[in-house]
């Protein structure tokens, strides 16, 4: 990245200008170094060219992989550590260089992130998955409405600074606080995406121990670890001797290479930490995933009172499955599953199921979105529906 003094401009050059582009929509030029340096690196990270300092980060299609390789860039640069979640407050390129900008650098953090306040509904309040960040429920939050409350969760390190969580009972925990707060009684309307989802579910279950209605719990595409057939020795070198004539070589060899590597980083972190204290940004998100896939591997399932809302992809997923870590499912599993996800009989309540078009990656994506926000809704309204005839009959 060039230094500030290698990107100097004339003072012409960064006052503001408003010029329209070929399709005739205004562009401003970036008015101060900032914001130069900011624009260069979206117009890097983004492949477009011009970017004007009023151009949304989302409409300009980025998505939340790109955004780790943004968030990378501005803390080389700038030195400054955020959360991926500060998009969705300053989505603009000017609103984020103004964030970039301030000198402060003790800013509190929360899980909790108003990704749409507004609204005369009940909230809803939706748990990360393993990713940690609240980005990929954007879209989710627009397809529902506007008068559709809609909080994000985010784990605990995705700033950089804070220590993650690695059990699903302290998030729990953590995360009433934060939506008791916004929402001091029930009934509360709770939803989390993947590993999200089990969080969620111990959320209902401390939730429902304190004496306080729940009304909805919705798992997208969440999976009890155990709802897969158990692969014998025989099965998986049976497996492996498939997928290489599948994959050819590559395939024993990015396994082999994915199993060290996981093991390298526990090393580094638990090393780098005794001898630091901290963890650099980069190393510090990814230490917030695997304090999320350990909380997985240790939480215990006990049944909860109440109905659960399934809501499962349809579709098998991506090859990149195979390299996942020990305990996650591969493409092969997804035809031994149990149909119900390993929640039918922890939810004393009942479990409602529904297919959405997609795979695990893709159903917060478009075009799947739409039909997972179109079906969410429906199951929203029938709860809150619910909600209000036992309100009557109490009365």
């Amino acid at each position: 990245m060039k230094s500030v003094e290698e990107m100097s401009v004339s003072q012409t050059e960064l006052n503001s200008k408003l010029e329209p582009n070929s399709e005739g929509e205004v562009y401003i030029a970036p008015r101060n170094s900032i914001e130069l340096q900011l624009a260069q690196i979206w117009e890097q990270v983004l492949e477009i060219q011009p970017i004007s300092i009023i151009d949304n980060y989302f409409d300009l299609g980025g998505d939340s992989l790109r955004a780790l390789r943004l968030f990378d860039h501005i803390e080389q640069t700038f030195g400054k550590k955020l959360s991926l979640a500060t998009l969705i407050q300053a989505p603009t390129l000017e609103q984020l260089a103004e964030v970039i900008g301030q000198e402060s650098e003790s800013v509190s953090f929360r899980s909790l992130v108003p990704i749409q306040p507004s609204g005369s509904k009940p909230p809803l309040f939706c748990m990360h998955g393993n990713g940690a960040h609240v980005l990929a429920f954007q879209d989710l939050a627009q397809y529902l409405g506007a008068d559709q409350p809609f909080y994000g969760l985010q784990a605990r390190g995705v700033d950089g600074f804070t220590t993650p969580l690695n059990r699903i009972e302290d998030m729990a925990a953590a995360y009433i606080e934060e939506i008791r707060a916004v929402q001091p009684e029930g009934p509360y309307y709770l939803a989390g995406f993947s590993s999200g989802g089990v969080v969620a579910f111990e959320m209902a279950k401390q939730l429902h121990a304190i004496g306080e209605k729940v009304a909805f719990v919705g798992l997208l595409d969440t999976f009890v670890p155990g709802c897969f057939k158990k692969v014998t020795v025989p099965e998986w070198f049976s497996r492996q001797w498939r997928n290489f004539w599948r994959f050819g070589l590559k395939h024993p060899a990015k396994m082999a290479y994915r199993s060290l590597e996981r093991k390298w980083y526990v090393v580094y972190w638990s090393t780098y930490l005794k001898l630091a204290g901290s963890l650099p940004y980069f190393w510090h998100r990814k230490y917030v995933g695997y304090s999320i896939r350990k909380a997985m591997r240790t939480y215990t399932f006990q049944p909860y009172a109440g109905k659960l809302t399934l809501f499962r992809a349809t579709e098998v997923p991506g090859k990149g499955w195979y390299y996942y870590p020990s305990g996650m499912p591969t493409p092969d599993d997804w035809y031994t599953k149990d149909p119900e996800y390993g929640w039918g009989n922890l939810a004393e309540g009942g479990l409602e199921a529904h297919d959405l078009p997609g795979n695990h990656s893709t159903i917060l994506k478009e075009p799947h979105i739409q039909v997972l926000s179109k079906t969410l809704e429906t199951c929203l309204e029938k709860a809150r529906s619910e909600v209000t005839v036992e309100e009557l009959t109490q009365a």
